[in-house]
Protein backbone atom coordinates (compact mmCIF):
# COMPACT_ATOMS: atom_id res chain seq x y z
CA UNK A 1 0.00 0.00 0.00
CA UNK A 2 1.12 3.03 -1.06
CA UNK A 3 1.80 6.02 1.95
CA UNK A 4 1.21 9.63 1.72
CA UNK A 5 4.89 10.40 1.31
CA UNK A 6 4.99 8.39 -1.51
CA UNK A 7 1.70 10.38 -2.64
CA UNK A 8 3.81 13.35 -2.02
CA UNK A 9 7.30 12.43 -4.08
CA UNK A 10 4.73 11.48 -7.01
CA UNK A 11 3.11 15.16 -6.44
CA UNK A 12 6.26 16.76 -6.51
CA UNK A 13 7.69 15.23 -9.59
CA UNK A 14 4.30 15.92 -11.45
CA UNK A 15 4.96 19.39 -10.75
CA UNK A 16 8.44 19.48 -12.29
CA UNK A 17 6.91 17.90 -14.78
CA UNK A 18 4.30 20.55 -15.69
CA UNK A 19 6.55 23.15 -15.26
CA UNK A 20 9.53 21.73 -16.76
CA UNK A 21 10.48 22.11 -20.63
CA UNK A 22 7.78 23.22 -23.09
CA UNK A 23 6.80 25.33 -25.44
CA UNK A 24 4.67 28.06 -22.78
CA UNK A 25 6.96 29.89 -20.26
CA UNK A 26 7.25 28.37 -17.30
CA UNK A 27 6.49 31.51 -15.47
CA UNK A 28 3.00 31.63 -16.71
CA UNK A 29 2.24 27.59 -16.53
CA UNK A 30 3.00 27.49 -13.02
CA UNK A 31 1.32 30.52 -12.15
CA UNK A 32 -1.77 29.13 -14.15
CA UNK A 33 -1.29 25.80 -11.51
CA UNK A 34 -0.98 28.07 -8.52
CA UNK A 35 -4.27 30.37 -9.51
CA UNK A 36 -6.49 27.44 -10.23
CA UNK A 37 -5.71 26.43 -7.16
CA UNK A 38 -7.06 29.52 -5.88
CA UNK A 39 -3.81 30.87 -5.46
CA UNK A 40 -2.72 34.64 -6.65
CA UNK A 41 -3.67 36.31 -10.10
CA UNK A 42 -2.50 35.71 -12.83
CA UNK A 43 -2.26 38.12 -16.17
CA UNK A 44 -5.66 38.46 -18.49
CA UNK A 45 -6.73 35.93 -20.29
CA UNK A 46 -5.25 33.40 -18.41
CA UNK A 47 -6.17 34.37 -15.14
CA UNK A 48 -9.98 33.98 -16.48
CA UNK A 49 -9.33 30.81 -17.66
CA UNK A 50 -7.39 29.08 -14.85
CA UNK A 51 -9.74 30.29 -11.90
CA UNK A 52 -12.77 28.97 -14.35
CA UNK A 53 -10.92 25.51 -14.57
CA UNK A 54 -10.26 25.70 -10.76
CA UNK A 55 -13.60 26.42 -9.96
CA UNK A 56 -16.04 24.51 -12.37
CA UNK A 57 -13.96 23.07 -15.53
CA UNK A 58 -17.55 22.03 -17.09
CA UNK A 59 -18.60 25.76 -17.56
CA UNK A 60 -15.46 26.99 -19.23
CA UNK A 61 -16.25 28.54 -22.36
CA UNK A 62 -15.07 28.12 -26.13
CA UNK A 63 -14.19 31.68 -25.85
CA UNK A 64 -11.94 32.13 -22.60
CA UNK A 65 -9.73 29.36 -24.66
CA UNK A 66 -10.15 31.38 -27.60
CA UNK A 67 -8.51 34.10 -25.65
CA UNK A 68 -5.83 32.01 -24.37
CA UNK A 69 -4.98 30.63 -28.22
CA UNK A 70 -4.62 33.89 -29.47
CA UNK A 71 -2.98 35.44 -26.87
CA UNK A 72 -0.31 32.86 -27.18
CA UNK A 73 -0.54 32.49 -30.45
CA UNK A 74 -0.61 28.07 -31.03
CA UNK A 75 -2.79 25.05 -29.76
CA UNK A 76 -0.41 23.58 -28.33
CA UNK A 77 0.59 26.83 -26.25
CA UNK A 78 -3.23 27.01 -25.33
CA UNK A 79 -3.32 22.99 -24.68
CA UNK A 80 -0.34 23.32 -22.03
CA UNK A 81 -2.02 26.26 -20.32
CA UNK A 82 -5.34 24.31 -19.98
CA UNK A 83 -3.40 21.25 -19.04
CA UNK A 84 -1.55 23.07 -16.17
CA UNK A 85 -4.44 24.67 -14.62
CA UNK A 86 -5.99 21.04 -14.72
CA UNK A 87 -3.71 19.40 -12.91
CA UNK A 88 -3.53 22.51 -10.80
CA UNK A 89 -6.97 22.02 -9.43
CA UNK A 90 -6.51 18.14 -9.21
CA UNK A 91 -3.82 18.44 -7.14
CA UNK A 92 -5.42 21.09 -5.06
CA UNK A 93 -8.73 18.81 -4.62
CA UNK A 94 -6.45 16.47 -3.68
CA UNK A 95 -4.65 18.13 -1.02
CA UNK A 96 -7.80 19.21 0.25
CA UNK A 97 -8.74 14.86 0.35
CA UNK A 98 -5.36 13.85 2.28
CA UNK A 99 -6.16 16.50 4.77
CA UNK A 100 -9.50 15.35 5.46
CA UNK A 101 -8.54 12.30 5.49
CA UNK A 102 -5.50 12.96 8.22
CA UNK A 103 -8.02 15.01 10.25
CA UNK A 104 -10.66 11.74 10.24
CA UNK A 105 -7.24 9.40 10.91
CA UNK A 106 -6.69 12.01 13.84
CA UNK A 107 -9.92 11.94 15.24
CA UNK A 108 -10.19 8.61 15.42
CA UNK A 109 -7.36 7.62 17.62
Amino acid sequence: METSDDHGARRVALEAKVVGSAETDVELRAGVMKCASNGPAIAMPYDDLARGIGEAAHRVTDVQVANVRAALGTDKGAFEVVLAASIGAGLSRWDAASRAIKGADDAAR
